[in-house]
């Protein structure tokens, strides 16, 4: 027992009399007992670690002294590394999270973001666990949830703008329409009258200019609900480059789609997805227009799946790539650097894959193009 050795059985021991057979059976009774209640907590043991393993939380346990003493893939995932044994073996970009786990006295909560794309709701607890101390983390990624909700505010504000910006502006036009009918048909021809004719021409033009553009934010709050239906990914690769194939051939930019494997099969809204393939592909085509041909410029589409089997799809171009500063903007409602762009089509193409249960990002170098990756 000193040794939690619980392995060793006591014979009866009949020869040496009847009271040895008493004591060796009830040895043997209690080393039985040890051994059931042993493999009770390596069994729950076993338990909970799976528990801990499958958690979509990332979970992380330090000592005293910095070691590790619980963690789980999620945590690896959340944080970007491989494994970890000591707090200390986090990269250089955490040292932040390092500091709270260093500074954690007893409770605490901090929002955390590692990269772009990703942030964390980190929370922490210190307590005494018999005698020893032990610092609990758990991390959690609520960038989609903070997405959604930024989404529902753009899409309410652009509601609650649209119909305040139309109440107060189609009355103005059909005013002006009634003033241009009046100098036209009621008053004499003179310079005044042909000035006003002139300004109210221009108010017109303007007024209804704002019209339409209002009326262009309509498809960003009235977004149907994908109807989803599987359907092989590379029947709608092919589709999205016949369909641009003819305006590329005419400005030289090479369009290819690869799909491995062959056979992927997507379940999700292919009208949807068309129209957001098509919408990038524009964008990637307009970023390509002006590139030097020697760079034989080309857009390429690609579908397959991850290490853990969710499909994606990229489309990747080699233009003139994306500003760092506006990696983080470009799918902001309204956000454009069009002359003529009204700013609502990366914002809507990411409301359909979140409906989708997905998301869309970017990763861009000035110079060396972007790649747009769907992830489902």
């Amino acid at each position: 027992m000193r040794y939690s050795d619980f392995a060793i059985r006591f014979s009866s021991a009949k020869e040496k009399g009847d009271s040895f057979a008493d004591v060796n059976r009830q040895f043997n009774e209690v080393l039985e007992a040890f051994r059931q209640t042993r493999a009770e907590k390596e069994a729950n043991l076993l338990f909970m670690n799976t528990i801990v393993q499958h958690l979509s939380t990332g979970l992380l346990a330090f000592d005293a002294q910095m070691n590790v003493l619980i963690s789980n893939n999620a945590a690896f995932q959340l944080l970007g590394v491989y494994r970890l044994h000591h707090l200390n073996d986090l990269p250089e970009r955490h040292s932040a999270l390092v500091q709270f786990v260093q500074g954690l006295s007893a409770r605490g909560k901090v929002l955390y973001q590692p990269e772009v794309g990703r942030q964390l709701s980190v929370q922490g607890v210190s307590i005494n666990l018999q005698g020893r101390a032990v610092r609990l983390l758990t991390l959690q990624n609520i960038h989609p949830e903070l997405q959604r909700k930024e989404l529902d505010a753009w899409r309410n504000l652009t509601r609650v703008l649209r119909h305040e910006i139309m109440n107060s502006v189609t009355p103005i036009v059909s005013l002006v329409e009634t003033a241009q009918d009046i100098v036209e048909y009621d008053l004499e021809k003179n310079a005044a009258t042909i000035d006003l004719a002139e300004a109210l021409e221009v108010v017109a033009a303007r007024s209804t200019g704002l019209v339409n553009f209002v009326e262009a934010y309509r498809s960003f709050t009235s977004t149907p609900n994908p109807k989803l239906q599987q359907f092989p990914a590379k029947k709608l690769l092919d589709r999205v480059v016949s369909l641009v194939s003819a305006e590329h051939k005419d400005l030289k930019i090479k369009t290819e789609a690869f799909v491995i494997p062959e056979g992927l099969e997507l379940y999700a809204d292919a009208a949807q997805l068309e129209m957001i393939m098509l919408n990038l592909v524009k964008n990637a085509r307009e970023s390509l227009r002006n590139i030097d041909p020697s760079r034989h410029p080309r857009i390429t589409l690609r579908a397959g799946a991850d290490s853990k089997g969710h499909p994606f799809i990229e489309v990747e171009d080699n233009g003139p790539g994306i500003q760092p500063e506006l990696l983080e903007e470009i799918f902001i409602p309204f956000f454009t650097t069009k002359d003529t762009g009204t700013g609502v089509g990366l914002s809507i193409s990411k409301q359909i894959m979140q409906m989708h249960g997905g998301d869309i990002r970017v990763s861009s170098a000035p110079g060396e193009g972007a790649r747009f990756v769907l992830e489902f």
